[in-house]
């Protein structure tokens, strides 16, 4: 078919946002750098076309991931309950740190590793590629926010011809993206996506760090995780924790729970299962199924109840994730890191029971439109407050109550 009967259907020729991910192939795809990412009026980037540059050659449409389906066969797919003894891995990562291990290894190899990193000089996430240890840990723990993934997937192709090995890790749509851009498949070339709730603003986090900054007399912060197990060590939920840095120099770690922040409470927190942050494309998703795009897939088992486990290591605690192999590659490159952990092999039907594995179309929230219209005009703890009818503060007391309580009731039962 010649290009000019073409009918384009991504979104720089349609302008339906729900349809684009902000992957970057298509930008990243372009031979006349007609293509760049922007952010939107609420912070979410998207392609904008110079139309000078513009030749009409229709391969940012044709290598547009909501165009060009690139997921596995399910015929290779296996899902695991895993957790490990490990410190090192599980007390600094999200969940129990497969993506940390396996980093690792590929960098052993002599590999390089991308992910995703927050730049804390401008609160801003992007992909990043490291070679190194010091570099694996710049892109641990969960982010949230969306990442913008550069020229990250041009890097890999071109270390890829190089046979130099690669491992991607990103959320489905991104690595639906890479391998569209890449159109063939590399034997050099590792891919795990993440399980995913969705991805708020990255507007969102300069409010959510000035909100916290308030509530410690506007002393600078730095080191911001949205996932922790120090204090609430045996905690499931999500931990907000950061350092508040004081003038004369001393620094205070801060924990809070999840549902005490403004953007996580709108996130995963609103206590309705609704998330009032999210990208358009994230409520139709079509990456989150069980038909997946990386070779591994890696999340936290949260639904998976304790009747489909038979190991009573797996059966309890927040130290453990749910993984699938879903192809070949995917499952030898995990048998690189199986002796550091514990792992129990479910059905794959169990593992897809979590709702961010489900592809249902969600509705927008009304509400969604009432937060982003007037992040401006209110203080953002307030707002969010506000729309969710909420008191942030108080979530956290009643948690951390709730929490010690609990801990005090399991102490007592073990020495009766």
């Amino acid at each position: 078919m010649d290009i000019k009967d073409r009918q384009f259907k991504s979104y720089i020729f349609t302008g339906d946002k729900e349809t684009c991910s902000g992957c970057g192939a298509c930008v990243q795809i372009c031979p006349k750098s007609a293509l760049t990412m922007k952010p939107d009026e609420e912070g979410f980037l998207f392609p904008t076309m110079n139309n000078d540059k513009c030749v009409r050659c229709g391969l940012c449409d044709m290598r547009c991931p909501a165009v060009s389906e690139q997921c596995n066969s399910k015929n290779d797919q296996h899902c695991y309950i895993a957790t490990t003894s490990h410190k090192k891995y599980y007390k600094e990562s999200a969940s129990i740190g497969i993506c940390t291990m396996l980093s690792e290894y590929i960098v052993e190899q002599g590999g390089i590793v991308y992910g995703c990193f927050l730049d804390e000089k401008d609160w801003t996430s992007y992909h990043i590629g490291v070679n190194n240890l010091s570099g694996v840990n710049k892109i641990r723990n969960s982010k949230y926010l969306q990442s913008d993934t550069k020229n990250t997937f041009s890097e890999v192709k071109s270390y890829l011809l190089n046979n130099k090995i690669v491992l991607y890790i990103g959320t489905p749509c991104q690595i639906a993206g890479l391998k569209s851009y890449l159109q063939k498949p590399f034997a050099n070339l590792f891919t795990i996506d993440l399980i995913c709730h969705g991805v708020f603003s990255p507007l969102l986090l300069p409010f959510e760090l000035k909100y916290w900054q308030s509530q410690f007399n506007n002393n600078n912060i730095s080191n911001f995780k949205f996932r922790s197990k120090k204090t609430f060590s045996k905690s499931n939920p999500g931990i907000v924790n950061f350092d508040v840095q004081y003038p004369n120099g001393r620094l205070r770690h801060v924990e809070r729970y999840a549902g005490s922040s403004p953007t996580y409470r709108c996130f995963a927190y609103s206590s309705d299962g609704i998330s009032y942050n999210s990208r358009l494309s994230c409520y139709c998703c079509k990456y989150r199924s069980n038909n997946r795009y990386g070779d591994i897939t890696i999340g936290d088992p949260w639904f998976i109840q304790e009747e489909f486990i038979i190991n009573d290591k797996l059966k309890k605690g927040p130290i453990r994730s749910l993984y699938f192999t879903n192809t070949e590659k995917g499952k030898a490159l995990i048998n690189n890191i199986r002796e550091i952990l514990e792992t129990e092999e479910i059905e794959c039907n169990i593992g897809f029971s979590q709702p961010a594995l489900c592809s249902i179309e969600r509705s927008v929230p009304e509400k969604r439109k009432e937060l982003f219209n007037n992040l401006n005009s209110l203080e953002y703890g307030s707002l969010v407050e506000n729309i969710l009818e909420c008191n942030l503060k108080s979530a956290h007391k009643k948690y951390a109550k709730d929490y010690y309580y609990r801990q005090i009731k399991d102490f007592i039962k073990k020495i009766i």
